[in-house]
């Protein structure tokens, strides 16, 4: 159990209700006009004042004349109550301020490979929404789920993995594994390819994120050898040694439609096929999730 050590105070202190009414009766010649610039009615105002009073233990006013005048202990502490109040107010506006920029914020996660399809429906989403702040990351998966249970992030499309009971995750697509090889390559004569029919072929495969574990663990158990002596993780590299025909890639659909090149066949692979789930993903119980967050993420489960 955690204990948080919490002052004694030995008196009460003044509300910031009391303060506010000090600086208007400060500022006023009666507390009739002090209690009308604050919406209040004369009564009310008076006993703040004699409250704050007797908090404090000192007059603050000299109610002996027709007008109404700091005492000196009033005087010595009023620069103070100006300053409590200011800071208060100026911290208020911040903390709305912050707290109306999040409002408006939209974390968005999402595979490299994805953003193509999911860009055109936040430009949309933006048109409808200018107030719309989106702040994007676009690494990769392999701390995603761990991210979004933690808060750091509202909406998420990645591979599906293990999901957690937390994690609202619906399927949008179905990404198949495929190779590409240079035109000249032999195996583009093959009416059906299949993963032993590459057993003594060069592979390599982008190095990174969940892609990269599927084929690996598929590759290896069809006792093919994957990236060995090779660490490569941007596709220019990849179809640099496609090109050459110094190896065969092994990429996803989404890779192929969002780094296309004409100049290479990309031939699917049977026995077994090999596919990754891609989801849409966010956090099932946060019950504080802002509303804009919300109807973005309807948009994306109704049109994705």
């Amino acid at each position: 159990m955690t204990h948080v050590y919490l002052p004694q105070r030995s008196a009460s202190i003044p509300t910031l209700r009391q303060l506010s009414c000090f600086k208007q009766a400060a500022e006023h010649a009666t507390f009739t006009k002090a209690a009308q610039s604050i919406d209040m009615s004369q009564p009310a105002f008076s006993s703040a004042i004699r409250e704050l009073e007797l908090t404090l233990g000192v007059t603050l006013f000299d109610r002996s004349l027709r007008r109404v005048r700091l005492t000196p202990a009033g005087e010595s502490v009023r620069s103070q109550v100006n300053w409590i109040i200011a800071t208060f107010d100026q911290g208020l506006q911040d903390m709305l301020k912050r707290l109306q920029y999040q409002s408006h914020v939209i974390r968005v996660h999402c595979i490299p490979s994805f953003w193509q399809w999911i860009a055109p429906h936040m430009a949309r989403f933006q048109q409808l929404h200018p107030e719309v702040h989106f702040r994007l990351d676009d690494k990769h998966s392999d701390n995603l789920l761990e991210a979004m249970l933690q808060g750091h992030i509202d909406i998420a499309v990645g591979p599906q993995r293990h999901t957690p009971a937390d994690i609202d995750s619906r399927l949008i697509r179905t990404d198949e594994i495929l190779i590409a090889i240079s035109k000249h390559h032999s195996l583009t004569r093959q009416s059906k390819l299949h993963w032993l029919d590459l057993r003594d072929q060069a592979l390599v495969v982008l190095q990174r994120g969940s892609a990269y574990e599927s084929i690996a663990s598929l590759l290896q158990e069809q006792g093919l050898d994957v990236n060995r002596h090779q660490n490569l993780s941007s596709i220019e590299s990849l179809y640099a040694m496609v090109h050459n025909n110094l190896k065969i890639g092994v990429i996803s659909e989404l890779n192929k439609q969002a780094h296309w090149d004409p100049e290479l066949c990309y031939l699917p692979v049977t026995r077994p096929q090999l596919a990754r789930k891609i989801c849409l993903m966010k956090h099932a119980k946060r019950a504080e999730m802002p509303l804009l967050v919300q109807s973005f993420w309807d948009m994306l489960c109704d049109t994705l």
